[in-house]
């Protein structure tokens, strides 16, 4: 009987390999790179023509590679990073199988020319297709220089699935980008052909790296992240609620060094906005985690760009904290933008979507009548934070650091309470917001330990007028703030209600006449699920017949709203979503929306009084910037910024 079973021969075995490690041109570039890092070096040039295809260059100024080293390089599992399992538990280096060499010769025609820079005379080691060609001895710079022309030359399917010359360049460069801001200590350039895409300095100033890579303008505007755990430390800068985009395309995670994809830190991003921003926008970061070896796995896939952590729970909670915290004390306050301020992305990020060659101008002229606009729209911006970081020479390391403490509540209780009056005003439903006359305003500030931005305090704020009964035009005679009434109400509503849960103890409201509700199949069992939850909430339900429930009670702090109309909107709001819910997130959806219901609401009109009471109450909360939702309170308009509408500048 003839054998089935039989052993690939090594071209073959290459070639499947190359296809695990390297799925496309920046796949080889990112390979490449991460080499010349981990040989310590301090400048890495990389060149491409066209979309990598025909030529990639990567020349760096690192330890090089002696004549004995240079053949085991391109044989497949040769590594000098490790020699046991053992060692991946505290392993630095970004590269340990040795395949990338070998599985990038198997589908090229490769040159590696290296010289250590104790040796006289370099070495140059030609391979086509894998197979080694000639080795010789050249005079050459200390470092190594690594040729790779005619990718994918002899797997033809492999070209086919390439996408054009401008996004297969973009992603090269997106690579390039993200490496440069993961070791902003570097000097990287990017050439394609002869025109320099991307340059950074090297001199260690992340914020710097960031310019480069996204602009000057955005990294201005960015706030930086310095906070310590017994065991992390995370590090970088986060844009302000006021800066968002509409996909996850400018968020960068760094692990010792080492760009990675990560849901987990995604998420944690996330959460860390939660309520700060609206929920399908998202936040522009650059994040260094530094986390012990021992604590994560990265050996999970060839390219080593997904990992594990072991402690993912207290991580994603650490990481949250610290955003969130950042966040609150940094305080921006959004403003309204010219178009005229509105500035392209960097030239890197253009390359995702055409070949660079045509610059977009960064000047800020004041827009004529005939200025079209429909151009300008790369980014998405809610409103634009005023430019409060414009010091650009941030050192990385030297950035002020807060101690990492047990993490509190998302929103903690405030020093200064809602007055009564108000709170009472709350309460009631026959007009929404009905205050008392008599009632002394209080525009407190904010606590010491959360200073406001010089010149945006709330504080001396009064009102001018209700504008379509909606927003409430301000100023405190420097600038204009437009408030969304509703917005800044629900805020008010949120924390308060959020203190009250917070304070009681667990309570309930019987109902005189107790309401049946009747449930799906499917509704019920979530139900019963977390009828635990709602217990501890203060809802008492009963069961009363197949699918059929008694309300009993609900939470203290409902109010006069239909009980059950509010539990059946909760249910559907919340209980039915796919990720199982906890008590905190149940409790959290319940408080948006009682804040949202007994908010007032667009359309109700105040007088001027009630507009200084809800200015007043507004200032006195944690985040007076966003209502829960994540949508911004209030805009501001300068004296300046009017003058330029009026082209008086």
């Amino acid at each position: 009987m003839t054998a089935l079973i039989h052993i690939l021969d090594a071209h073959s075995a290459n070639q499947i390999s190359a296809g695990e490690v390297v799925e496309r041109p920046a796949s080889v570039v990112k390979e490449l790179v991460e080499n010349s890092l981990d040989a310590g070096a301090n400048h890495i040039d990389i060149t491409v023509e066209g979309n990598g295809v025909p030529l990639i260059r990567v020349r760096d100024d690192g330890n090089g590679i002696g004549s004995e080293d240079l053949p085991l390089a391109v044989i497949r599992h040769a590594t000098s990073k490790i020699t046991q399992i053992e060692d991946l538990d505290q392993l630095r280096t970004l590269g340990f199988r040795g395949e990338a060499l070998p599985s990038i010769a198997s589908v090229s025609k490769l040159e590696i020319s290296s010289r250590p820079a104790d040796q006289p005379a370099g070495l140059s080691l030609t391979l086509n297709a894998g197979e080694q060609e000639e080795m010789k001895e050249i005079g050459c710079p200390a470092g190594t220089c690594v040729t790779v022309r005619d990718l994918f030359f002899n797997t033809p399917a492999r070209l086919k699935f390439l996408k054009s010359t401008p996004t297969e360049f973009g992603l090269i460069s997106d690579t390039v980008g993200r490496i440069a801001l993961a070791h902003p200590d570097i000097a990287f350039s990017l050439t394609h052909p002869h025109q320099v895409v991307l340059q950074t300095s090297g001199r260690g100033d992340l914020r710097e790296a960031i310019a480069a890579v996204l602009g000057h303008a955005i990294a201005r505007q960015l706030i930086p992240v310095n906070v310590h755990h017994e065991k992390w430390h995370l590090q970088g800068f986060i844009s302000p609620p006021s800066l968002v985009r509409s996909s996850r395309q400018a968020q960068y995670f760094m692990i010792n060094g080492r760009i990675i994809r990560s849901p987990l830190l995604s998420r944690a991003l996330a959460e860390g906005y939660h309520t700060l921003i609206p929920a399908k926008l998202h936040p522009i970061a650059v994040l260094h985690l530094s986390v012990p070896p021992s604590d994560y796995d990265v050996n999970v896939h060839p390219t080593k760009m997904d990992v594990r952590f072991k402690e993912e729970q207290e991580l994603t909670l650490f990481i949250r904290e610290a955003v969130y915290n950042t966040l609150i004390k940094s305080k921006p306050l959004p403003s309204i933008q010219t178009k005229a301020d509105l500035t392209p992305l960097a030239k890197v990020a253009n390359t995702l979507t055409k070949l660079p060659g045509t610059r977009s101008s960064n000047s800020e002229s004041i827009p004529r009548p005939d200025h079209n606009p429909s151009a300008e729209k790369s980014e998405i911006r809610v409103s634009e934070a005023p430019k409060t970081y414009s010091q650009p020479q941030i050192k990385f390391p030297q950035q002020p650091t807060q101690v990492y403490k047990h993490p509190e509540p998302l929103v903690s209780d405030r020093q200064a309470a809602d007055s009564p009056a108000l709170q009472q005003a709350d309460r009631q439903d026959s007009d929404p917001f009905t205050l008392k006359t008599d009632e002394t305003l209080n525009l407190q500030k904010s606590p010491s330990d959360q200073p406001e931005p010089s010149g945006q305090s709330l504080s001396h704020i009064w009102p001018l007028t209700q504008l379509f009964n909606t927003y409430i035009l301000a100023t405190d005679g420097k600038i204009l703030l437009m408030i969304d009434q509703h917005a800044a109400h629900e805020r008010i509503n949120y924390e308060r209600l959020l203190k009250e849960f917070k304070q009681a103890e667990k309570s309930s409201q019987a109902l005189l006449i107790p309401l049946p509700m009747e449930f799906t199949l499917q509704e019920e069992q979530v139900l019963l699920e977390n009828l635990w939850i709602l217990n501890e909430m203060g809802f008492i339900l009963e069961q009363f017949g197949s699918r059929t429930y008694l309300l009993r009670g609900v939470p203290a702090q409902t109010g006069a709203f239909q009980a059950d109309d509010l539990l059946r909107q909760f249910i559907d709001q919340v209980l039915l979503k796919n990720s199982p819910p906890t008590f905190d997130k149940i409790l959290e959806e319940w408080i948006y929306m009682l804040a949202c219901k007994e908010s007032i609401k667009a359309n109700d009109s105040l007088n001027l009084l009630e507009m200084e009471q809800l200015i007043a109450s507004l200032s006195r909360t944690q985040n007076p910037y966003t209502c829960p939702h994540g949508r911004p309170t209030m805009i501001t308009m300068t004296r300046s910024e009017l003058e330029k509408r009026f082209y008086r500048t």
